[in-house]
């Protein structure tokens, strides 16, 4: 059975042969006949050490036809080094010649040597063969097939430079002893006649050993130019089975070593090992942080690679389909971050080189006051560092000035957070946020593997980030423009009402002749136009086309007659005025007046009756502007609404709110040529609004 096995392994490493047709280039064809020498030395080698044991004569005859198929094998890799030293290639035509040729001399080789050959076996255990026979013809060819390698290995040999010498140094030396060995006991026997079952067991070891050589090469430098990779998912499957596996073994060589030394384990100390070792295996299955640290020593010590970047890429391709708003792409990255790297401190900030970045992404054991502590304005040193820097490391060994600098003013803030890396998420030169990681709970350090695959995740977050911004701004245009279309008509029809009631008025007096009708109708149609001549004005504020008329303002006397009249609309609200004495500002006293009824309206929808608000306003020296602040008592604003969320069209917390209140107190502002901020107060709650204008 053994015989007809090894004759079938020779007979599909010599009809693999005929795949040659299939491999255009010289390279691949060389590839092709290590792959068939790596196959067939050790089955040479094989076969001589089981004629050693058993000298018998059909193990002779499947040994001599092995030598004839090998010389054949070697004889094929002999000519594509060839090929590959003089960088040519055979034709199709001179390839069928030689294959035919090749099998005319198997076929001779089979019928001559495996059903005609005459060995003899002397009383030493000698295989004994006559001159001019099957056997002393394929020894011959086997001879003749090693001298013609062996010069072509030479010529390959000094084609080669300092580079491809170093590459290909052992598989050059293992050919040369599998050539010298060979040469040595074909030269013994067609000189003797003979061959010696010592000169067997000894081609055995040297033809093993050469194939050691050729191997380490061909693993070592990649001579097949093909690499060879076991999906990580595989041996993470295999690992509690290994473990498992290897604890068993253990135990059975602790027992055949006791059983050895006439000792043996008692009942209850074998069922306790093998009870322990389920537990540790379940443990280990049911511990997440364990099967991370194997798995981050299974990707760092078997791969190339540290991570699987096609993985992550297509995890994060999925979870982002369907992701319409910033907040779901961050959503998708967090998750794959989280299952891709070996740490549990994971911060991402999104914003713009204009505004800043916010903190929209925490881990879940992060506290409040990290997440209220930790925006990064527009020209804050870490932002700065990336217009020149690809990441920020706090261990990296290649520093620069910068590095240093920007350590040195915001380390503490880096500490605080337990950050150790800040990578951008960045496209087209666009800073759109960044992700910041905490250290490995391996006790690793980052490295390229890192970055590459925070580069690859990155750019594709960034893209979808970029992409749902954009769609973000186009919806916002879409309204602004729908929206600008309804005031103008809108707008139109109530200047036809108001003409209308503007003529009705001024011919009632002539047909109604009851005066009490008349001041009646009179009052009811002044307060009309009062009403539409003030949604009128509201419109025209969000058409664009406020027109402020500036005038010279004493503060302090202008705060307090708003705060009359404040009163007069809301008096159940405590509103207090505190102002910078001799402050003067020039503004346009409607508009601003307008500002204060909107903010304290909110305030009071927000709060309801109780309510007290602080009215301050002071000049900064430094900016040369004057700052109004307005300071609630109420509930505050809700978080997703800050920074600026709340002052866009159509953005509000009440259920009965339009969201146009704030966005036209900021068109407004804007309009007197200053801006507005919202906050939360840290200390008693409530909400803070900011108000920067010119003095002149």
């Amino acid at each position: 059975m053994l015989i007809t096995l090894l004759y079938i392994l020779n007979g599909i490493l010599l009809l693999s042969g005929f795949l040659v047709f299939r491999l255009p280039g010289g390279e691949r064809r060389f590839s092709l006949s290590l792959v068939q020498i790596l196959g067939a030395v050790p089955l040479l080698a094989g076969e001589y050490f089981h004629l050693f044991l058993f000298p018998e004569t059909r193990a002779a005859r499947l040994v001599f036809f092995s030598e004839v198929a090998f010389a054949f094998l070697w004889f094929f890799m002999a000519r594509c080094l060839r090929e590959t030293a003089e960088e040519s290639t055979r034709t199709i035509g001179s390839l069928l010649l030689e294959l035919l040729a090749g099998a005319l001399v198997l076929v001779l080789a089979v019928y001559f040597l495996v059903f005609q050959a005459s060995i003899g076996i002397s009383d030493n255990q000698q295989l004994l063969f006559q001159l001019y026979s099957p056997v002393y013809f394929s020894t011959v060819f086997l001879l003749l097939a090693v001298f013609y390698a062996a010069w072509r290995l030479e010529q390959f040999w000094r084609a080669l430079d300092g580079v491809g010498r170093w590459e290909y140094k052992f598989l050059v030396v293992g050919s040369y002893l599998i050539c010298g060995s060979l040469a040595w006991a074909t030269s013994y026997r067609l000189t003797y006649l003979a061959i010696v079952p010592g000169h067997l067991e000894l081609l055995s070891l040297l033809l093993s050993l050469g194939w050691f050589l050729i191997l380490y090469a061909v693993v070592h430098h990649r001579l097949l130019n093909r690499k060879i990779f076991v999906s990580r998912k595989v041996v993470y499957s295999f690992v509690v089975p290994s473990l498992f596996a290897a604890y068993l073994v253990g135990f059975g060589l602790l027992s055949l070593v006791l059983r050895l030394f006439g000792l043996q384990l008692s009942f209850v100390l074998k069922w306790l090992f093998l009870v322990l070792g389920l537990v540790a295996v379940g443990l280990f299955a049911f511990s997440g942080k364990m099967r991370r640290r194997a798995y981050f020593f299974i990707s760092t010590h078997f791969y190339i690679n540290k991570y699987e970047y096609r993985d992550g890429w297509l995890a994060l391709s999925q979870y982002l389909q369907g992701a319409l708003g910033e907040g779901e792409v961050v959503k998708a990255l967090g998750q794959v971050l989280a299952e891709s790297l070996y740490t549990s401190e994971i911060f991402i900030w999104l914003g713009d080189a204009t505004k800043g970045f916010r903190l929209v992404a925490t881990p879940e054991h992060a506290g409040q006051g990290v997440k209220s502590q930790s925006f990064l304005a527009a020209d804050d040193p870490l932002v700065s560092f990336f217009e020149t820097h690809d990441y920020l490391y706090l261990q990296d060994k290649e520093t620069d000035q910068s590095w240093h600098q920007v350590l040195e003013e915001r380390g503490d803030f880096l500490n605080s957070l337990n950050l150790v890396l800040l990578f951008p998420l960045a496209i087209a030169g666009r800073l759109l946020g960044l992700i910041g990681l905490g250290p490995e709970f391996t006790g690793g350090e980052y490295g390229h593997d890192d970055f590459d695959l925070l580069t690859a995740l990155g750019s594709q977050a960034a893209s979808a980030l970029l992409a749902a911004r954009m769609a973000e701004e186009l919806a916002h245009v879409r309204e602004q423009q729908a929206w600008s279309r309804l005031s103008a008509f809108v707008l139109h029809d109530i200047k036809n009402a108001a003409t209308m009631l503007s003529l009705l008025r001024e011919n009632a007096p002539e047909h109604i002749h009851e005066p009490e009708f008349q001041r009646d109708m009179l009052e009811v149609v002044d307060d009309a136009l009062r009403r539409m001549g003030r949604v009128e004005e509201r419109l025209r504020t969000l058409k664009d086309e406020v027109m402020p008329e500036y005038r010279e303002l004493v503060l302090g006397d202008f705060l307090k007659e708003c705060r009359r009249r404040l009163l007069t609309q809301l008096p159940a609200m405590e509103i207090k005025v505190d102002v910078q004495d001799g402050l003067r500002l020039k503004s346009d006293p409607q508009l601003l007046f307008s500002i204060l009824e909107n903010l304290l309206l909110n305030a009071f929808e927000a709060g309801g009756e109780g309510m007290s608000v602080l009215i301050r306003a002071w000049r900064d020296e430094k900016d040369g502007q004057m700052v109004l602040e307005v300071v609630d008592s109420g509930p505050g604003i809700p978080a997703e609404l800050l920074p600026g969320v709340l002052f866009e069209s159509f953005k509000t917390s009440k259920e009965s709110g339009s969201g146009i209140g704030l966005w036209q107190v900021s068109r407004v502002v804007e309009r007197l040529g200053g801006g507005i901020t919202a906050a939360n107060v840290e200390e008693g709650g409530g909400a803070k609004f900011v108000i920067r204008l010119p003095l002149g």
